[in-house]
């Protein structure tokens, strides 16, 4: 599925990966909306302590991309992170005209600059219009989480059936967690004998499908179809 990588699951010998590991004091930004603090960031947090981790979380209810757009050179510059997480789209899952954020999901990521980040999408409770494929396809270079492909459900929510609640947070957190720790990139792997100073967080290249929009058709699909007209027109 989109999201998911199989060389995060491998060694790079091809065995078991190494244990996660960072070193103490490094900075992680978590911005998001009302769904990073419906059990995710709290399930993080732990996580974040026990690696010393200086985890900053400024979230928002009932904020969108947009409100974030603009803060986000100044919140870059003053967190100084090691990797940045996004946790934004729940609020535009029924938005009217979803490609009209683009530019904002575009300029968050701008503002990041070369530091490691994953945007995470929320788990749907409903089908979108859109914003999911809007984000998918304007987060690069960050690295995208499609919570709703790679997150077992139906989660368990609040009375309010849209929020997961603390026990859907965690579960959540966790395949994040798993998801995040695999697709780490220790220090000096594929570098050679001269590895160049890099965020301890990095992460590894995206797959090609991961920011891909759902709407175009996995690759080869088009040359098999270009194929099979071509036969058809030979036939006539």
């Amino acid at each position: 599925p989109a999201g998911a990588s199989s060389a995060g699951a491998r060694g790079p010998d091809g065995g078991a990966p190494p244990a996660f590991t960072v070193p103490p004091n490094t900075a992680v930004l978590h911005i998001g909306d009302s769904f990073a603090l419906a059990g995710f960031a709290q399930a993080l947090k732990p996580r974040m302590q026990a690696l010393r981790v200086r985890y900053a979380v400024k979230a928002e209810t009932s904020s969108y991309t947009v409100t974030w757009a603009s803060r986000m050179e100044l919140l870059v510059a003053n967190y100084q992170p090691d990797l940045v997480i996004i946790s934004l789209g729940a609020n535009e899952v029924e938005n009217v005209n979803p490609p009209a954020h683009a530019g904002a999901v575009r300029r968050i990521v701008k503002a990041i600059g070369d530091r490691p980040c994953v945007w995470v999408s929320p788990p749907l409770w409903r089908k979108d219009t859109g914003i999911i494929d809007v984000i998918r396809t304007n987060s690069a270079p960050c690295r995208f989480f499609d919570s709703d492909a790679l997150v077992p459900g139906p989660l368990p929510r609040k009375k309010d059936k849209i929020h997961p609640n603390e026990e859907g947070g965690a579960r959540w957190a966790d395949v994040f967690w798993s998801w995040l720790t695999a697709e780490h990139l220790p220090p000096g792997e594929d570098q050679g004998d001269v590895a160049p100073k890099r965020s301890p967080w990095a992460l590894r290249p995206p797959p090609p499908e991961e920011h891909r929009s759902r709407e175009q058709p996995p690759e080869g699909a088009v040359q098999r179809e270009e194929t099979v007209s071509e036969q058809q027109v030979k036939r006539f």
